[in-house]
């Protein structure tokens, strides 16, 4: 990913947090046949291997985990984003642009094949987003019906060896004129405008 200096995050714990908060990823392979993608939920356990992995699972009837397993991908995380007007900035030779955040992660890809690591695997991942529910959904993956669908799935982990981060958001401009973008986008309701603005702002405070 190309990633201007200003742009660019490399605190891990940063990029890890995001990768909780925006789960819901692409992950990208080239084949034989060009590229493929698939969008996934994925959990992240940062406490696994050298560098974390990322599980997750596909139907069995996608073809694209055939020919993934000891191959190098990539997953695509992606955060809020939001047309910026060049009228936000109140100051003469700008240009409109488009602001985002997004991590890139690299990895390898291992199929898991026995059915008591599948089961731990899952168990992980459905504990990961149900613990915010009022009422969290109970696994019982010994159950009949469960074990059944787990025949009909792939599950597998991604070996991390590389995460990027970008935030683009202003930084390249005055705070004054990142100041005016925000106020911009909390008036503007288009895309993700409001949710991009609180990241802005928590930005900013990190630019003092």
């Amino acid at each position: 990913m190309y990633i201007p200096t200003a742009f660019r995050v490399n605190d891990q714990s940063r990029l890890v947090d995001f990768i909780k908060g925006n789960s819901f990823g692409i992950l990208f392979s080239q084949e034989e046949s060009g590229p493929s993608a698939t969008h996934l939920p994925f959990f992240l356990d940062e406490k696994t291997g050298d560098n974390g992995v990322l599980i997750s699972h596909m139907a069995k009837q996608n073809p694209h985990w055939k020919k993934l397993n000891g191959k190098e991908v990539l997953v695509v995380f992606q955060g809020p984003h939001a047309y910026i007007s060049a009228s936000w900035y109140k100051d003469p030779n700008t240009v409109p642009t488009w602001n985002y955040v997004a991590v890139h992660v690299y990895g390898t890809v291992q199929i898991i094949e026995k059915k008591e690591e599948m089961v731990e695997r899952m168990e992980k991942t459905v504990h990961f987003y149900e613990s915010s529910m009022p009422d969290p959904w109970d696994t019982p993956f010994d159950d009949e019906f469960i074990d059944g669908l787990l025949n009909g799935i792939v599950v597998f982990e991604i070996l991390i060896n590389k995460m990027e981060g970008k935030w683009k958001l202003s930084q390249n401009h005055s705070i004054e004129r990142q100041k005016n973008v925000i106020n911009g986008l909390k008036t503007s309701g288009q895309y993700q405008s409001a949710e991009l603005a609180k990241i802005m702002e928590r930005n900013m405070k990190l630019q003092r």
